[in-house]
């Protein structure tokens, strides 16, 4: 009797389930789970992400180091040191006695030294791990700089600009872009694959890299990357997750060049974390009225 209900019930199921996947049923229902399981991982990222530029180094107040020290070789001052522990201090106030922390961090002597700062300011409980990722380092100029040539250097990348100018023996902008979809790529498998949402995220490299970041995070034009000034020594820069749909908010007013207004906090979030669900589950190419949103900044 056991099993002939038994038999009866499999058959019913394989017929239903023959019946359903004949229907667009079958496709709405798929369709629910997928969409369910992105909103759960996205609404479970970390709570919030900061970029962070190192501090004062050796090479911010005398450039001549250049030609003589590896660029990654060079180190911060004592003012430096103590603009990171500052920065400590600052960012564990934001974040309070129950958030965790993750680091990644340049593989820069500037910017571990930063990272190792900062960190004093946690308890070591707090901190889950610390990752050097060559991915985040600072823009390639060459393996050292030559000071008869700087000048000349300089100028010809104002006229060009930073996106588009490549250094001899280094790189372009463009190609630190390049750098950044790639650890971004890996940054969110990792976000949504841990599930910590009470979890932050430093990230400690260099203000070219940081604009950078920003851009591409929110998909911002080359023009307007041009418009952003460089962030002060242990300067940061606040993302913070949306409970509704798990996208980032930015949270820092960002300062650009006299001739422009900073960029709105709404300009961020009304070109990312109001779209960023819909364009997990729906992919698609990203496009904004850049006229307009600069005509209402102007």
């Amino acid at each position: 009797m056991i099993l002939a209900v038994v038999n009866i019930s499999i058959f019913i199921v394989i017929f239903l389930w023959i019946i359903i996947s004949k229907t667009n049923i079958f496709d709405w229902f798929c369709s629910i789970i997928i969409t369910s399981a992105k909103r759960y991982r996205c609404q479970n990222r970390p709570k919030r992400l900061f970029l962070i530029r190192h501090g004062e180094s050796q090479g911010n107040i005398n450039s001549k180091i250049y030609s003589t020290i590896p660029d990654h070789a060079i180190g911060l001052t004592e003012k430096g040191r103590e603009q990171a522990r500052h920065c400590g201090e600052e960012l564990k106030k934001i974040i309070g006695n129950d958030g965790t922390i993750i680091c990644y961090v340049s593989p820069f002597h500037r910017s571990k030294e930063t990272c190792e700062l900062i960190c004093q300011a946690f308890p070591p409980e707090k901190i889950l791990k610390v990752r050097e990722d060559p991915r985040i380092r600072e823009q390639e100029w060459g393996n050292f700089q030559n000071l008869a040539t700087r000048e000349i250097t300089v100028q010809e990348r104002e006229k060009i600009g930073r996106f588009f100018y490549r250094f001899k023996e280094g790189e372009s902008g463009a190609d630190v872009y390049d750098r950044v979809g790639s650890f971004m790529d890996s940054l969110f498998r990792e976000m949504d694959n841990s599930l910590m949402p009470d979890n932050n995220i430093f990230i400690i490299s260099h203000g070219l890299f940081m604009r950078l970041f920003l851009m591409r995070f929110y998909r911002w034009p080359v023009e307007k990357f041009h418009t952003l000034e460089n962030f002060d020594n242990c300067g940061y820069c606040i993302l913070e997750r949306s409970d509704e749909d798990g996208g980032f908010i930015l949270k820092t007013e960002l300062k650009t060049y006299p001739e422009y207004k900073p960029i709105s906090i709404k300009y961020s979030k009304d070109t990312f974390n109001q779209q960023s669900f819909a364009e997990e589950v729906h992919p698609s190419i990203h496009t904004v009225n850049i006229g307009h949103n600069e005509k209402k900044n102007e």
